[in-house]
């Protein structure tokens, strides 16, 4: 699959069934999602993975009811950016744009391999903090 056809082939899909995720597969992705031009490459992103069955069970409780759906993933992927981890070059902060730079490229690659990577904001940020035990402020 080249890019035009993972940018046509990708759906933000409702219904999921269960996908094959190994160390190999998140491996592939955080890559990818680190080749994307940043800001003097600063990569601002921090992504998590979650795909172990305990831990992916704990994560249902972050999820609003409107992504009940969301309780069949195989993997969850908790992206956090700190303004502070990038440019901030007159008015203009980078850290936003550069995050979704990265999601966009690890979203493409998830698509390239069969997989649906849906991104949502339906979630509770303090509780997938205190899921992941990640203490630091992201917005």
């Amino acid at each position: 699959m080249d890019v035009i056809q993972a940018i046509n082939t990708r759906r933000a899909y409702r219904s999921l069934a269960p996908a094959p995720i190994t160390e190999e597969v998140v491996r592939d992705l955080a890559r990818c999602a680190q080749l994307a031009p940043t800001c003097n490459n600063n990569q601002p992103a921090r992504f998590v993975f979650v795909w172990e069955p305990a831990m992916l069970e704990k994560m249902k409780s972050v999820f609003s009811k409107g992504n009940a759906w969301c309780r069949a993933d195989s993997m969850v992927v908790a992206v956090c950016a700190e303004k502070e981890a990038d440019c901030l070059i007159k008015d203009r902060e980078y850290y936003l744009f550069d995050t979704g730079m990265q999601t966009a490229f690890l979203i493409l690659r998830a698509t390239e391999l069969g997989l649906v990577a849906h991104p949502i904001a339906g979630y509770n940020p303090e509780l997938v903090r205190d899921v992941l035990g990640y203490r630091r402020r992201c917005r």
